[in-house]
C-alpha cells in the first residue's frame, strides 16, 4: 500500500464480548484456517482483538478478519510472495517489464524484484530498502509506512521489520493499518473496501465468500 491515513481513535459502537483463545481456535477453524495454524494464532487473537481497537464494532471486526485472512493466505504467509515467473511479471507490472528479456533477471528472484519495484518510492531511498521493507503482516510496505507503524506500535520497525512476521505484532500492526485506511462509512461496501485496501478487486470473490461465512461464525 502506498500511503496510510493518520490513525484516529474513531470509537462509536463496540462489541462487548472479548473472545478467549478457545473461541478463537474454533472460529478460525470454522473460517477455514488449518487446525495447526489456528492453534498457533488463537492466543494472539485472544490477546490482541479488543473492542477498543474497532471503531464500528462487530461489522468492523468481521471485515478486518476477512481481509487479514485473505491477505495472509489464511494465516499461512506473513510476507508477500515475490517469486514470479517472467511471464507473470509481465502481466503484473507491464510497464516495468514490457518484454521477456526485461523480466527474466527478476524471475524467481524475490530480493531483486522487491528492490526493482519498490525502490525509490514509499520512502525507500537506501540501497536494499525495497527488499527490507517489502510487504509484511497483510500488506504494510515501504520505509515510510514501516516508520509510521512503528511509532503507533512503540516498536522500531526500521531496525527490526521482521517483528511483523510474528503473530502478535502482525495482528497489532494490521489493526492500525486497517483503521488508518478504511473509513467506517465504507464497511457496508465490500467492493469499495477491496479497492481501498488492495488497489483493485483482486481477491474480492474470496473475501466475499469469507465475509458470508464470518457473518455466521461471528453471529
Amino acid at each position: 500500500m502506498n500511503g496510510i491515513a493518520q490513525y484516529v481513535g474513531r470509537r462509536t459502537q463496540r462489541f462487548e464480548h472479548v473472545y478467549g483463545a478457545g473461541e478463537w481456535l474454533r472460529y478460525l477453524m470454522e473460517l477455514g484456517v488449518k487446525a495447526a495454524t489456528a492453534s498457533r494464532w488463537a492466543q494472539p487473537f485472544a490477546e490482541e482483538v479488543q473492542p477498543a481497537r474497532f471503531s464500528a464494532g462487530m461489522a468492523d471486526l468481521r471485515l478486518f478478519l476477512v481481509t487479514f485472512l485473505h491477505e495472509t493466505g489464511m494465516l499461512e504467509r506473513m510476507e508477500e510472495n515475490l517469486s514470479y515467473s517472467a511471464e507473470r511479471l509481465m502481466a503484473v507490472w507491464p510497464s516495468r517489464f514490457p518484454t521477456l528479456a526485461a523480466a527474466e533477471p527478476f524471475a524467481r528472484n524475490p530480493e531483486a524484484l522487491a528492490n526493482k519495484v519498490y525502490g525509490g518510492r514509499m520512502g525507500n531511498t537506501q540501497p536494499g530498502d525495497g527488499w527490507t521493507f517489502r510487504g509484511r503482516a497483510g500488506g504494510i510496505t515501504g520505509r515510510t509506512n514501516y516508520d509510521w507503524l512503528g511509532d503507533k506500535m512503540g516498536q522500531d520497525l526500521l531496525v527490526n521489520p521482521d517483528l511483523l512476521l510474528q503473530p502478535r505484532y502482525a495482528l497489532e500492526g494490521s489493526f492500525y493499518v486497517w483503521e488508518g485506511l478504511v473509513p467506517d462509512r465504507h464497511l457496508s461496501d465490500q467492493v469499495k473496501v477491496r479497492k481501498i485496501y488492495n488497489g483493485g478487486l483482486i481477491g474480492l470473490e474470496h473475501c466475499s465468500a469469507l465475509n458470508d461465512l464470518a457473518c455466521k461464525v461471528l453471529a
